[in-house]
C-alpha cells in the first residue's frame, strides 16, 4: 500500500504544470512594483469571439479569474500588470496597477512591446518592455519583464 501512495505522489509530481517565473521590473515614480507572481489564461478579447491569452504578474498572490484585474485598485489588490495578447501574438493591450502611481490604474497599447516571445507545450514565455521610461498623465514608469508560466484552461 505504501509502495502505491509513494507512486501516486511521484505521478502528480510530474503531472503537475511547473509554476511560474518571473523576474524583471516594473517602475513608476522611481519605486520598483517588485512582481513576485504570474500567471496565464486564455481568454476572449472581444464581443466577437477574438481569443487571446491574458497574463497576470502581481506583487500579491493570485486567485481566481485573472480578468478581474482589468481595472483593479492597486491598494487593494497590490501592484500589477495584466498584458492581453491577441491571436497573432501582439501586445493588445496592458492595464498597469502601482502603488505608488497618482493614476489608479491606466491602460497602454503601444507603448509596451513583446522583445521575446514562444508559446510551447502549454506554457507561455515572454519579455516585454517599454524600451525605457514612459509618460502616463503625472507617472513615469518603465516596465521590463520577463515570465514563463503555464497557461490554465
Amino acid at each position: 500500500m505504501r509502495y502505491r501512495a509513494a507512486l501516486f505522489a511521484l505521478v502528480f509530481l510530474f503531472a503537475a504544470p511547473a509554476p511560474g517565473k518571473l523576474s524583471g521590473k516594473f517602475i513608476v515614480g522611481g519605486e520598483d512594483a517588485q512582481l513576485k507572481y504570474v500567471r496565464a489564461q486564455r481568454m476572449k478579447l472581444d464581443n466577437k469571439g477574438h481569443m487571446g491569452i491574458a497574463v497576470l504578474m502581481s506583487a500579491k498572490p493570485l486567485t481566481g479569474d485573472i480578468q478581474r484585474y482589468r481595472a483593479a485598485d492597486p491598494v487593494e489588490k497590490g501592484s500589477y500588470v495584466l498584458v492581453l495578447f491577441d491571436q497573432n501574438n501582439d501586445v493588445w493591450v496592458a492595464d498597469l496597477g502601482h502603488i505608488h502611481a497618482k493614476t489608479k490604474p491606466f491602460g497602454v497599447m503601444t507603448e509596451i512591446k513583446k522583445a521575446a516571445y514562444s508559446v510551447k507545450d502549454g506554457r507561455i514565455a515572454a519579455h516585454i518592455t517599454t524600451g525605457g521610461e514612459q509618460v502616463f498623465t503625472e507617472d513615469h514608469y518603465s516596465v521590463d519583464l520577463t515570465f514563463d508560466a503555464p497557461i490554465e484552461p
